[in-house]
């Protein structure tokens, strides 16, 4: 059934807890609030439960890119 309302225009996090960077998020198991951040969830340092990240603070780890191609010289 869909209310119509969201997460965000309610102010309700509980429906889907997430880690937010920079704010205080007490765990939803324990209520901890010392969290472990990887690239795309943070662990509760206490007991272990996993959060996701909010979807725009993922965390890039690595950027590849196309070595260029060796300039040959025509004699």
């Amino acid at each position: 059934m869909d209310t119509g309302f969201s997460p965000v225009e309610t102010g309700v996090i509980a429906i889907n807890p997430q880690y937010y960077l920079g704010r205080k998020t007490p765990c939803p198991d324990c209520g901890g609030s010392q969290w472990i951040v990887g690239r795309v969830v943070a662990e509760c340092a206490h007991c272990d439960t996993p959060l996701p990240l909010a979807a725009s603070q993922h965390r890039a780890w690595l950027t590849l890119s196309l070595a260029p191609l060796p300039l040959t010289s025509s004699l």
